[in-house]
């Protein structure tokens, strides 16, 4: 699974920009890993912390196409409708209202010197309907830009899932999934020696599917 992640191509589909334009356009990467990698070095490239909370909050960012620049929403934030007609995403007006509360944070932001000390600050200007996938995401990528990294797997939405699967095959400890993070210590080795922090939350929430085809470990 991990050189799946690393080495099998990637693409999706975007049809509209973080404007809400038609654009109908696939996007294609080396990998999921190469994806992640790109995503978020956008938010490292930026000029300064004031146009990453902007970015970040919202999650948009700037990726290329047969030689043409897109400013996109990230999935996980980009509203649309699933196949039940339900409503998914984070509009624009709430992404907004948490923006503007880290702007006033700006100060604490610049000072944090680890990724929880972000997240505290993130889930402090949190709104109705920014949850917890959210909260993780936009912290991420303000750290991005801060050169700081995760010092452990955060669980929440698919990442759990994925993870508690491993757990009842036997590859992570019994009850590690009841907290909200795993440590390093925790992983697969193979997840401790080939993934960052945020590359196995990642593998966790993608390939959840697949982990349940795994043999129960003796």
């Amino acid at each position: 699974l991990i050189a799946k992640y690393k080495n099998e191509s990637f693409e999706f589909f975007k049809y509209n920009n973080s404007k809400g334009e038609r654009i109908n356009t696939v996007f294609v990467f080396e990998s999921q890993a190469d994806y992640l990698d790109k995503y978020l070095s956008y938010y490292q490239d930026l000029p300064n912390l004031t146009e990453v909370i902007v970015f970040a909050s919202d999650g948009t960012f700037k990726i290329s196409r047969n030689g043409m620049e897109y400013f996109i929403r990230h999935s996980h934030q980009d509203v649309f409708t699933d196949k039940e007609g339900n409503t998914r995403g984070v509009s624009l007006e709430v992404s907004k209202i948490v923006r503007n509360n880290l702007i006033k944070r700006f100060n604490d932001l610049m000072t944090a010197t680890d990724f929880d000390q972000i997240k505290q600050i993130v889930t402090e200007s949190k709104t109705k309907g920014f949850g917890e996938l959210s909260i993780y995401d936009t912290s991420l990528r303000i750290a991005k830009f801060k050169n700081i990294e995760p010092d452990k797997v955060y669980l929440h939405a698919g990442a759990r899932k994925g993870y508690e699967v491993l757990e009842r095959k036997g590859y992570i400890p019994i009850g590690a999934t009841k907290k909200n993070y795993l440590t390093i210590e925790e992983l697969p080795f193979e997840f401790q020696k080939n993934l960052k922090t945020y590359e196995a939350e990642n593998v966790g929430c993608l390939y959840k599917a697949q982990f349940e085809q795994l043999p129960n470990k003796k």
